[in-house]
């Protein structure tokens, strides 16, 4: 085995245990006893420095806990449904009519500029926007929020791919007497396919990792997974064996959509548009 292999090894090797090994603690955590948590040196190899148990997951499925993951498969659903939605159409006026008013590079600039900004920038103005129209802390505040900031997101993702169908396929559609709603179903959204999958997938990723907005502009009645870790406290300490159940289970969401759409996603990646 040559040199060069074997340093590219131990490289994957090193990057492994980089990005593996907070995972790795997170999961174990999710299975000690509070007091193993806090234990000098520390425990991280189950049934040899200690005995795993479900306290931690048997704290999340008897409480309110549970009901935050609902929550945020609702909202991070309902939002990217309707940030695609919007993005598709935004997107193919962007690439099928470019000489439209408005149609130009600062339009596009601007749409883009929205997704740019630091949620910190935006919050304050959006938390008082929906208390004066009374809808601060509801799922429509929330969802409408999550679907604003995912538009940009999703309109410079599809635009790339609708510009890859060639325009003639279109003109042979309308000959043909489509209108736009039937172009729209059965060429463009079919041609779409890996492209328009993995917007949805990435646009679903951000949204149900979001934890500012669902701090600030929901997080009392309406509370999702992220919003609801800064409560598990027990006096003064941090629950954090209830800390690493939660960060597990809402992992594997993530994880299943990553597995099953891990081809768009890489070739969105790799600019394979």
């Amino acid at each position: 085995m040559s040199w060069k292999k074997i340093l590219g090894f131990i490289g994957l090797a090193i990057y492994g245990l980089w990005a593996l090994g907070p995972y790795y603690l997170t999961v174990i955590t999710s299975f000690k006893k509070l007091t193993d948590v806090f234990s000098i040196p520390p425990k991280i190899i189950p049934y040899v420095d200690f005995t795993p148990t479900l306290e931690a997951y048997e704290r999340v499925f008897t409480t309110r806990a549970v009901w935050t993951f609902v929550t945020s498969l609702i909202v991070a659903s309902a939002g990217t449904i309707i940030a695609i939605v919007v993005g598709l159409l935004a997107a193919y006026g962007f690439s099928r009519f470019p000489k439209a008013p408005m149609n130009d590079e600062r339009s596009f600039f601007i749409l883009l500029t929205l997704r740019m900004l630091p949620p910190f920038a935006v919050v304050l103005p959006i938390v008082t926007y929906w208390v004066f129209l009374g809808f601060i802390d509801t799922y429509l505040a929330l969802i409408w929020t999550y679907a604003i900031f995912s538009v940009p997101l999703a309109v410079w993702l599809i635009k790339g791919f609708v510009d890859e169908i060639p325009k003639s396929v279109e003109d042979a559609a309308i000959a043909d007497g489509y209108g736009f709603g039937a172009r729209l179903r059965k060429i463009v959204i079919p041609l779409l396919g890996a492209g328009l999958a993995a917007t949805v997938a990435l646009t679903w990723l951000f949204l149900w990792n979001e934890f500012l907005f669902a701090l600030k502009v929901a997080g009392g009645k309406v509370v999702t997974y992220t919003a609801y870790l800064p409560q598990l406290r027990l006096g003064q300490r941090t629950l954090w064996n209830v800390y690493g159940a939660m960060g597990t289970l809402g992992s594997i969401p993530p994880l299943l959509i990553l597995i099953i759409f891990r081809r768009y996603i890489i070739r969105l990646y790799l600019g394979g548009r």
